[in-house]
């Protein structure tokens, strides 16, 4: 009984966290989709999501 109050209890919580996480992500993209659109409009030099993407793997190959 105590077992599948914890299955229950932790699938509730697992649940909630992954809801959370999917509305910071769609959040994070509507919100750099607005300043990218505002800075493009601006006339500030956006780069290119090729250009970001290299910059993270640079990133991430030397934090590893």
């Amino acid at each position: 009984m105590k077992i599948r109050r914890l299955i229950r209890s932790l699938s509730a919580f697992f649940t909630e966290l992954s809801m959370a996480m999917l509305k910071a992500v769609v959040t994070s993209v509507v919100l750099g989709a607005v300043v990218v659109s505002v800075m493009q409009y601006m006339g500030v030099p956006v780069p290119s999501a090729h250009d970001l993407i290299g910059g993270l793997s640079r990133l991430a190959h030397v934090l590893s």
